[in-house]
């Protein structure tokens, strides 16, 4: 299967499910759809039993389209959250992502989605949506499970954007890789043959709780560092906090989603 920025190939019973989208991989419309139907063709093909999602070219994906920010297409189905990343969340096949040069924004978040993600030592990750006067929608959910409150505040608030090596040894990564996109291809798609034939269940971050102890006070410590009239930083903790407050992961994603959708139709911050 090959449609303009995805194409599918495989490699033995793997597939590997590229984005072609250059300079950045970013995610417009027809890209998030083109991703829908290479997942659903991968999930229903009796040869392949494990799919690798990858970037071709210099990193795995930079997230959305910013030139759709403020247009019809951003909300254009499918959606990432609510119609890109279900279809991969749910996929009787083991999902693995290949992480290299970066992944950013929405190209997070759906590494974050897929059951297992192999990264190059020197992936350069973040979540930098409130730049944009955005919050990181599944971000603010799945971050917070896999590193623990005070990094993903960090990363979430700040923008900032740190090498994958940071987070060897935490379950955001299953392996980071000393090598290049070449190496990082070969080691996920050794990983999803070897998941493919283990018969254990497939691993979702929706399924992990917060790690912290008392995650409530790491939050009011956060709220009190904020300048009051931060709105958007703020909305952004409130969504946050529904990753432990909210009694499931959907119930967390709908409080996230409606955070996030206010924010869109607000001005972004000025800085």
């Amino acid at each position: 299967m090959s449609v303009p920025d995805v194409s599918c190939r495989t490699d033995g019973d793997v597939a590997i499910v590229s984005i072609d989208h250059p300079p950045v991989n970013c995610l417009p419309q027809r890209l998030r759809a083109a991703l829908v139907e290479a997942f659903r063709q991968a999930a229903t093909d009796p040869a392949v039993q494990a799919i690798v999602l990858h970037g071709a070219g210099r990193g795995f994906c930079a997230g959305g389209d910013i030139r759709e920010f403020g247009t019809a297409a951003a909300a254009a189905a499918p959606q990432l959250s609510r119609d890109v990343h279900p279809v991969i969340e749910t996929s009787p096949k083991p999902t693995v992502a290949a992480l290299h040069g970066f992944a950013v924004g929405g190209g997070l978040e759906t590494a974050m989605v897929c059951n297992y993600r192999i990264a190059a030592a020197d992936t350069r990750i973040g979540l930098p949506e409130l730049k944009h006067g955005r919050i990181p929608l599944s971000g603010t959910q799945r971050l917070p499970r896999v590193l623990g409150l005070e990094a993903a505040i960090e990363l979430i608030l700040t923008g900032h954007l740190c090498e994958a090596r940071n987070f060897a040894g935490t379950p955001l990564f299953d392996q980071v890789v000393e090598g290049d996109a070449r190496a990082v291809l070969d080691a996920a798609v050794a990983t999803a043959r070897r998941r493919a034939g283990d018969g254990r269940p497939l691993p979702l971050i929706r399924h992990r709780r917060v790690p912290d102890l008392d995650p409530g006070s790491l939050l009011a410590a956060a709220r009190c560092r904020l300048a009051s009239d931060d709105e958007f930083r703020h909305r952004a903790l409130d969504a946050i906090e529904a990753s432990f407050e909210a009694v499931d992961f959907d119930a967390g994603m709908a409080i996230a989603r409606a955070i996030h959708d206010r924010l869109a139709a607000q001005p972004a911050p000025a800085d």
